[in-house]
């Protein structure tokens, strides 16, 4: 599991023009003091140490490819990749299968994203543990999971370093509220952990938070996959661990669409406001 992170006290000097600029960092929630104002600036300059992320971009039967569906004139995908980009993410496995070529096409090797991109291919259509456990010989390190199918206006190098905050989790999964929970896994948190995943529930009063496809996760997330045909995530793995205290939560409250859902997709196409990085 990660490691928390140690601290170590400095003493530093400022000019008082900087120091009145960090100040205005601080608002009492993500930025705490003017220690954790420095921190932040730091990370956001220097990078979290997680370099790599899987996409879980298979398609399904009767969609295809998701990840391509078009929101602004953009692919679904780019904006993913833009985002990884964003946070210092150059190293991207992405898995797709039979039903997904076209994913392979439009990215190609991933130089003109300037990214190191790997395709693995799951032919068997195994469900998303299985689909996962096939970039297992990429990973050697805390490493980002996203779905290909989502739109999120989330801050990865904040969840990255939440993540690591906690210590002792294998994963964590950023939850958002959700107009509809049931199409979605309900995660109950308490405090900074997930204590319970219940996937698409017919009727669930006690949470309206749902994974939003976005996490965080150690390699020994990979010990817990079992060697089964049609093992999903949400439903197989991380209720287990959810319930053994081993996932973390962070809630976040930006933009979140997953356009698997024609009804989501629709708005999408509306509501979703584009942030294009430049190269």
């Amino acid at each position: 599991m990660a490691n928390k992170i140690g601290k170590e006290r400095l003493t530093i000097t400022l000019r008082k023009d900087i120091l009145e600029s960090l100040d205005r960092f601080i608002d009492g929630d993500k930025i705490r003091n003017r220690s954790h104002a420095i921190e932040y600036i730091l990370g956001r300059y220097l990078g979290t140490g997680v370099d790599t992320c899987v996409i879980l971009a298979a398609g399904k039967a009767k969609q295809g490819s998701t990840p391509l569906l078009r929101v602004q004139n953009r692919p679904v995908i780019a904006y993913t990749i833009e985002l990884l980009r964003l946070a210092g993410i150059r190293n991207v496995i992405m898995v797709l299968d039979e039903k997904t070529p076209d994913i392979k096409h439009y990215l190609g090797d991933g130089s003109q994203w300037r990214i190191n991109l790997t395709y693995v291919m799951d032919n068997e259509g195994s469900g998303t543990a299985q689909s996962l456990s096939l970039a297992q010989e990429y990973i050697h390190n805390t490493f980002l999971l996203m779905y290909g199918d989502i739109l999120a206006d989330i801050d990865l190098q904040q969840l990255i370093r939440f993540h690591k905050e906690q210590g002792d989790v294998i994963s964590t999964m950023a939850v958002t509220a959700c107009s509809n929970p049931s199409l979605y896994g309900v995660t109950e948190l308490q405090g900074r952990r997930v204590f319970g995943i219940i996937e698409k529930p017919n009727k669930h009063d006690k949470s309206n938070l749902v994974y939003s496809g976005v996490s965080v996760c150690e390699p020994e997330l990979f010990d817990h996959i079992k060697d089964e045909p049609g093992s999903y995530l949400v439903r197989d793995v991380l209720p287990d661990l959810a319930h053994r205290g081993l996932i973390g939560g962070y809630p976040f409250s930006g933009k979140w669409f997953d356009v698997s859902h024609a009804e989501e997709y629709e708005r999408a196409k509306t509501e979703w406001i584009s942030k294009e990085i430049k190269s």
